[in-house]
Order: structure tokens, then C-alpha cells, then sequence
């Protein structure tokens, strides 16, 4: 009798038995009881709760074998809510699944969840109604190519988001080969080009001449040299403006100058609406879309004028909040309080320079 007649008749009754069980050719699920199985597929073996309700098979992964022990699983059926039993193998149950526990939580928890939660929602509106095992690479990349029309970087965040949903159903046996393996930006066309706009000084006087709120935003980036996420989420100090959380993980604070103050309080325009604002406003200035400068150009301009003036690169690091390089990175953690202060101080005559037309 071959061993896959002998599996067939298998009835899962401890870990011994399901240890036992190796794939024959094809996935198959191996009855434990209870409606619980253990589905058997080349490279993983997981416990499932399968049941059929109105015709309709249902189906909720409880977890790998070897994570999960024959008895735990049973337990784990018991304490099931049959009533709002679905499918759990569904692809948008799935994402809300990711969402749930690797955007929202865990250690890798995502920094800009509404961000994620964008591209999940494409993909549950292309893939929703498919079971996570039954998305081919060809329609991923398919969908991928063409959401490129629309842009190529928004595209290469799609596939990044979707690259990194596949790997997580990966890791809990709801597939045995993430379709996205191997699908690089090459799919979508996008290049990443390092940004080297600065503003020049008829800029900065554009900016400070600017009297919409929002304007004091993105004079406060130029002379703190903060993200708008950092701006808008920290908070005042005495002359220190704190921000608890930045994108590296790590506090951070900024000197505030007496000009950096005069432009509080900051608006609590989100960050895409800033965006779409300074667009707005340079458009009507004649930009064309290369030309453009974007609030993230004014990190980039604080840190070259600071650099132009002589202001040490590690002491312009330290006020960014990069992480230093090299020997600087194991031995050297001074916070270098006093120049940062100067820094910050520095950035403001400097811009008063421009205002005042000098050079």
C-alpha cells in the first residue's frame, strides 16, 4: 500500500502522528476532530478550523505545526466563536490581519500606518475576494505595471507594501512561495535619484514674504532643519523644541532661535495638504514640476547653509539627527549641546543676511 493510501486514512490523535505526516505530491488536509485539520503542504504544516455553513466551506488558520502543539490547536478550536467563523485565507481578511498585527503592532511596527493602509486598501480592491494562495506572481505584477501609469514611484511603494504582505503570509504557512518574490523596481520603472535642491535666496525671501499660515510652517523646517512629521508632533521647551519620536526611532531636539519662535504656533495642516499648498502657491510662481522645491528641500538648504558657513558636518549631523558613521558611531556620543545651539542660532542669521539682501 503507498504512504499516500496509508496518510489518507489518518486521524490526527498527538503531535507523534502529525510529525509523522510528509506532503505526498498535493496539499491535503488530515482530520484531527472537532473540524480541525492539519493541512500538509510541501514546505509547512498548518492546523486549520474547516467547516461547511449555507454550502460555503470555511475555513481560519489557527497556526503552524511546531508553533502550535496538537493540543493547544484543539484548545484553540474549542474557544472558537463558530457564529463569525469566516475564511480567514481570503486576501482582504488577510491584510486586515497584517494591518492589525505587523503595521499597527508589533517591534516592526509601520512609522506612517495611514500610509500603509492606502496600499492595502489597492490591493484588497484588486485581490479582496481571492484566497492569499491563489494571487499569482503574473497578476501581481500585471496590476503592479499597470498602477505605474499613474506614477512609478507610487507604483514601487504598491510593490513594496505588497512584497512585504506576501512575506508575512509566508511566514504564517498561508503559502508556501511568496508571489512576490523577485519582483524588483524594475517592474514599475522606478529610479530613486538622490534630491540635491536647495533653496536660493530669492526663495527664502519668497518664503518669509509668504503671510498664509502654512508659511510659517516651512519657514520653521528651514530654520530647524526638522521633517514636517518632527514639526508638527514635538513640542516647546523653553528654547528647545522636542520631538519624542522621529523617523530613525530616536529623540531628537533643535535649538529654537527667536525667529524660529516667531513662528509659532505652527498649523495643524496635515502633512500632504502642506505639500499640495507650497505646490499650489509655486505654481502660480511659474514653477514647471522639475523646478519645484518641496518642504523636505528645506532640511537639505538649513543643513548647505550651515556647511557654507563653516559649521562642522558632524555638528550639522548631530542637529538633523543622523545617525554618525564610522569610528564617530561606536565611540563618539556627545550631544554637542552647546554647538547645536550655535547652529541654531547661526541659521537664523544667516537667513536675516538673505532678507537683508547681503551676501
Amino acid at each position: 500500500m503507498s504512504n499516500t493510501q496509508t496518510q489518507s486514512r489518518v486521524k490526527i490523535t498527538s503531535d507523534t502522528i502529525a510529525r509523522k505526516l510528509v506532503f505526498t505530491g498535493s496539499d491535503r488536509d488530515y482530520s484531527a476532530g472537532d473540524s480541525l485539520y492539519l493541512r500538509v503542504r510541501k514546505a509547512s504544516k498548518v492546523w486549520i478550523y474547516k467547516t461547511a455553513k449555507g454550502g460555503k466551506v470555511r475555513i481560519k488558520t489557527l497556526g503552524k505545526f511546531g508553533d502550535l502543539k496538537y493540543k493547544e490547536a484543539k484548545n484553540k478550536v474549542l474557544k472558537l466563536d463558530k457564529a463569525d467563523l469566516v475564511d480567514d485565507s481570503l486576501f482582504s481578511l488577510f491584510l486586515n490581519k497584517y494591518y492589525k498585527e505587523r503595521v499597527l503592532s508589533g517591534s516592526r511596527k509601520h512609522k506612517r500606518p495611514e500610509q500603509a493602509k492606502r496600499y492595502l486598501d489597492i490591493l484588497s480592491a484588486e485581490f479582496g475576494t481571492k484566497r492569499v494562495s491563489d494571487i499569482t506572481k503574473r497578476q501581481l505584477v500585471k496590476f503592479i505595471q499597470e498602477y505605474a501609469k499613474r506614477g512609478e514611484r507610487a507604483a514601487d511603494q504598491l510593490r513594496s507594501h505588497a512584497k512585504n504582505v506576501f512575506s508575512y503570509a509566508l511566514q504564517l504557512g498561508y503559502i508556501e512561495l511568496s508571489p512576490m518574490d523577485g519582483v524588483t523596481s524594475d517592474v514599475t520603472g522606478y529610479v530613486a535619484k538622490p534630491r540635491e535642491r536647495v533653496l536660493n535666496d530669492d526663495e527664502i525671501r519668497f518664503i518669509f514674504n509668504l503671510s498664509h499660515p502654512n508659511a510659517r510652517l516651512i519657514r520653521f523646517l528651514l530654520l530647524t532643519g526638522l521633517r514636517i512629521s518632527e514639526a508638527q508632533e514635538g513640542h516647546l521647551d523653553a528654547d528647545i523644541w522636542r520631538v519624542t519620536d522621529s523617523k530613525n526611532g530616536k529623540a531628537h531636539w533643535v535649538h529654537l532661535s527667536d525667529l524660529a519662535k516667531e513662528q509659532l504656533p505652527l498649523p495643524e495642516t496635515g502633512k500632504t495638504a502642506i505639500q499640495a499648498w507650497l505646490k499650489r502657491r509655486l505654481i502660480k510662481q511659474g514653477y514647471e514640476d522639475a523646478d519645484r522645491f518641496t518642504p523636505h528641500d528645506c532640511r537639505r538648504t538649513f543643513a548647505t547653509r550651515l556647511n557654507d558657513k563653516g559649521i562642522e558636518p558632524y555638528i550639522v549631523e548631530k542637529c538633523l539627527n543622523h545617525s554618525l558613521e564610522g569610528v564617530m558611531a561606536v565611540y563618539n556620543h556627545a550631544e554637542y549641546v552647546e554647538q547645536r545651539i550655535e547652529a541654531g542660532n547661526k541659521i537664523a542669521d544667516i537667513y536675516k543676511e538673505v532678507l537683508e539682501g547681503k551676501k
